[in-house]
């Protein structure tokens, strides 16, 4: 027999056009229900347009970078290791650096030489030597202390890097420019002299203004003639600059020349090697990762709103459905077949879904350009130039097509089980759900809730003991940590199947708060189409924002745990310590502590200077003596804290001083009260004051020195035999909260005692923190009247004593305003959906002599309802995870600080409670209550 079907009995093609044109036309046959869905694919797209927008636009591209790397340059060279073969660089990241093993760099010590990088300028090539220096500038009001970049950086080689904005550039040896600010901070005009007075004593005459491109408008700064400090010539390899950096206008070294010069370590940027890289680029060398962070957070966040928007879009689907039954009914009485229907549906989701994207993304677009420039301050690191990503913005796009698209399918697989019969008579009733459905609803939904409070406990407890392992990336912790992540999902899963009883008892709780309320609860039970959608929004968003503002909060709790503080709030401290040659600390010296002081008053005048006495209690490369107080408790302890195993006890890492003197008035002022009878009597009469009990033994500390020691030496311990000892008696003060001063003496007592402690701690109190302008007068400061004291020490650096400030509290804030926004977002979908799909209740209820507010409290009370029970639930569920990752049944490991389970209840509390009231308030205040119902009349 023949296979072949005979002519006129083959299948039907399908007609996808007239599905599609039917769809399109449905989709706008009520335009209010259009713009909803719209509006709801369509805004948060071009959130993310505008994110993407310039995000991407402060990521500079291969040229750009080189643009402001080089200017108009062809290469640039600099030292970055010792003379020695084996180091080799990255052909495009080129500062990225690796050595070869057992190269005779990787054997390099501390003296080995460096090249002098303009010894290996190629032959005949141009080349523009730059460094940079700190000056002092006499300025209207005294010394001004400047960053000055030495070179001839106004070269027209070099525009893109820097750009002269005003003038002329030098042409003489006594000329310089300086940036806007810097003219305005002198007082100065183009063409005015000004006075150099350190590291030079020079005039020069201001000839115009420059800045760096790289660097804010706002930025200060002097550019000198090169030779002004920087004044050697000598291109031989004794002579080494390892801060100077040669600009090649014109020649670019090959690949194979780089790789020469990487052999004297010097690293070269190469325009022609960065555009065209060799297969020779080293692990590790790749871009960074921030990028990819960006994306995969983009990806996560997109991914949680997309599942917003189909959730309220879903609804507003399948309401759409509901109203237009009569439509469906008809398409199937005249032979539309279930497929036929449900293209029909799913046109309407992939028309308004297209539009909406296609708006957003447009909108989007011109948000993020108006913001960047908003934004743009010059800098070109920061803000290289704008870039509308094209491939970024189609996956945005796509991504709100592809929400519109599964919006509409839960509402076209619900447009094919209508009962043409009835929807064609006027019925609007929904089928019937049949029993079995009910049957497994009622098992999975609290399945899936024990399932998952389960596996989020297990799998919590399981990352504690996993992190408590000596293991290095173990990738089981991520395994149970994805538990954590995935427990509460299926738990929202579950609760959301389970909605319908929820609505139910909170229909039986209702009954009492009067008619509105009830009415609201019965319509939000009936209602599930629209009441689910909605309830699980607000539930997913107020989850996130619980896990969010509990971790915050325990993270916080940690911080606040094992914080130490150095003095009490209030107090800036500085030490004064002798800088050696390699820029370590080699000792204090009273004469620079004094001197120091003096300069430091110039800026802080509001509060005297103390200058205090410390001991050395921390060893460098040479051998020294180290002096620290005998500690008599065991060093080993099961966990660290603030008090009795606090890291300022561990005398392995001394480098803050254990050991103060000073007078009863500086001893008040780093504890921060008054010191009680007892210790002013210690103080007076020649006594100790032993601030720590781990120091006091019998009434007395003793104070151990240890002779020839050095940073390799073995760790001190109790049971290390000094090489001297004195004991002091001594009075314990414990503070509360604990600072960090070890015993405290006056200088009188320590020079009794032969503590050979020596000025070198500046202590002064402050109404705030340094702001940034005092920072800049501390600087110019040491730099105009350090002298020659400058190269002795690195200048002031006081560390202010704020205590453990909650850095995550802003984050909480605008957690909880992006979880008000999108449930107020999702409840003014629920309140319009109920007002569209219960118009006929309306009207039976102005029929029967209802007053029009009772209209009004009905939308009230819903929007409270699903307000409420959705952000309690997700509250409660978002303390879940937190508590299942601090949930511990043995104790610490030694060493560690877990994270405690502290949530913010006040925060919380404005999420689960006050964030309803908030919703009801403004459902209240913008519901129409006062016009009566046009009665439609049927025909």
């Amino acid at each position: 027999m023949s296979r072949r079907r005979r002519r006129g009995t083959g299948r039907t093609p399908f007609a996808l056009r007239p599905a599609l044109r039917l769809g399109r036309r449905l989709a706008f046959a009520k335009a209010g229900r259009a713009a909803l869905i719209i509006a709801l694919i369509g805004i948060p797209t071009a959130g993310f347009a505008a994110v993407a927008v310039v995000v991407q636009s402060t990521q500079p591209t291969v040229e750009e970078s080189l643009d402001y790397d080089l200017g108009n340059a062809a290469a640039q060279m600099r030292v970055s290791g010792p003379d020695l073969p084996g180091m080799r660089q990255d052909p495009v990241q080129w500062q990225f650096t690796d050595s070869k093993r057992n190269s005779p760099v990787t054997k390099a010590d501390e003296d080995a030489p460096f090249a002098n990088v303009l010894a290996h300028v190629p032959d005949g090539a141009l080349s523009i030597p730059v460094g940079s220096t700190p000056v002092v500038v006499q300025g209207p009001r005294g010394p001004v202390g400047l960053a000055a970049v030495e070179g001839s950086v106004w070269d027209p080689s070099l525009e893109g890097h820097w750009r002269v904005l005003d003038g002329s550039a030098p042409t003489a040896r006594n000329q310089l420019m300086v940036t806007p600010a810097t003219l305005d901070r002198l007082g100065a005009h183009i063409g005015d002299t000004v006075d150099l007075t350190d590291p030079v004593t020079k005039r020069f005459t201001i000839t115009g203004t420059m800045r760096d491109l790289g660097s804010a408008p706002s930025e200060q700064g002097v550019f000198l003639p090169w030779g002004t400090t920087l004044s050697t010539t000598d291109t031989t390899d004794d002579v080494g600059l390892t801060d100077v950096t040669v600009y090649l206008p014109s020649d670019a070294p090959t690949w194979s020349e780089i790789r020469q010069l990487n052999a004297h370590g010097i690293v070269v940027q190469s325009r022609p090697v960065v555009l065209d890289p060799p297969d020779a680029r080293l692990p590790g060398g790749q871009m960074s990762s921030s990028l990819l962070w960006y994306l995969g957070a983009m990806a996560l966040l997109g991914v949680f709103a997309m599942f917003e928007v189909a959730l309220l879009a879903g609804a507003a689907f399948l309401v759409g459905t509901r109203a237009d039954t009569r439509s469906y009914a008809i398409v199937t009485s005249v032979g539309g077949d279930k497929r036929f229907v449900r293209t029909i549906v799913a046109g309407s989701g992939l028309v308004l879904g297209s539009i909406g994207a296609v708006l957003g993304v447009a909108a989007g677009t011109g948000l993020g350009v108006v913001v960047f420039r908003l934004i743009d301050n010059g800098d070109v690191v920061s803000f290289p130039g704008l870039h509308v990503p094209p491939l970024l913005l189609l996956v945005v796009a796509a991504a709100g097509i592809l929400a519109g698209l599964v919006s509409a399918l839960v509402a076209a697989r619900a447009a094919t089980r209508i009962n043409v019969l009835a929807a064609l008579r006027g019925s609007l009733r929904p089928a019937p759900v049949d029993r079995p459905a009910r049957r497994r609803r009622r098992v999975w939904g609290p399945a899936l809730v024990v399932a998952g409070a389960v596996m989020t406990l297990a799998c919590g407890v399981g990352v504690l003991m996993l992190n408590d392992r000596p293991v290095q990336d173990d990738h089981w912790a991520w395994v149970a940590g994805a538990g954590v992540a995935l427990g509460p999902c299926l738990m929202q899963l579950g609760i959301a199947i389970c909605s319908p009883w929820l609505l139910a008892l909170v229909t039986r709780l209702s009954s009492r708060l009067g008619l509105s309320a009830r009415l609201a609860a019965r319509d939000a039970r009936r209602n599930p189409v629209r009441t689910m959608p909605v309830l699980a929004s607000v539930m997913s968003v107020v989850f996130v924002a619980s896990v969010v503002i509990t971790w915050s909060a325990s993270s916080h709790a940690q911080y606040v745990r094992g914080y130490e503080y150095r003095t009490a709030v209030g107090v800036a401290t500085t030490e004064v310590q002798l800088s050696s040659e390699d820029g370590a600390s080699s000792g204090h010296d009273a004469a620079l502590t004094a001197h120091a002081a003096k300069v430091v008053a110039r800026v802080f005048d509001h509060d005297r200077i103390r200058v205090l006495g410390v001991a050395e209690g921390w060893a460098g490369d040479t051998p020294s003596s180290v002096t620290l107080p005998h500690r008599w408790t065991d060093f080993d302890c099961p966990a660290n804290d603030t008090t009795g195993c606090a890291y300022y006890l561990d005398t392995a890492d001394a480098s803050t001083p254990h050991i103060w003197t000073g007078t009863v008035d500086d001893y008040a002022v780093l504890t921060g009260h008054r010191p009680s009878a007892a210790v002013r009597d210690a103080l007076e009469g020649g006594e100790a004051v032993s601030l720590w009990p781990e120091y006091a033994h019998d009434g007395a500390v003793r104070i151990d020195t240890f002779h020839d020691r050095t940073w390799e030496s073995p760790t001190i311990t109790t049971r290390t035999k000094p090489d001297a000892s004195v004991s002091i008696p001594a009075v314990l003060d414990v503070q509360s909260p604990r600072i960090q001063v070890g015993v405290f003496m006056t200088k009188a007592t320590a020079a009794q005692y032969g503590v050979p402690a020596v000025d070198g701690m500046l202590v002064t109190t402050l109404p705030g923190d340094i702001a940034p302008e005092q920072w800049d007068e501390l600087s110019s400061a040491w730099q105009s009247f350090g002298g020659a004291d400058r190269a002795r020490w690195d200048g002031p650096q006081f560390a202010y004593e704020a205590g453990p400030v909650d850095n995550g509290a802003l984050i909480r804030a605008i957690v909880l305003a992006l979880a008000a926004a999108v449930t107020i977002g999702a409840t003014a979908v629920a309140i319009g959906l109920a007002r569209s799909d219960g118009r006929r209740d309306d009207e039976v209820l102005d029929a029967i002599g209802a007053a029009p507010r009772l209209r009004r409290r009905v939308s009230t009370w819903q929007a409270a309802i699903l307000a409420s029970v959705g952000a309690v639930i997700g509250t409660l569920l978002g303390l879940l995870p937190m508590r299942a990752l601090t949930l511990r049944f043995t104790e610490p490991v030694v060493g560690t600080n877990h994270m405690p389970f502290v949530p913010d209840w006040s925060m919380l509390a404005l999420l689960a409670i006050g964030l309803p009231l908030v919703v009801t308030a403004g459902a209240w205040l913008t519901a129409h209550g006062r016009r009566r119902v046009a009665v439609r009349r049927a025909h």
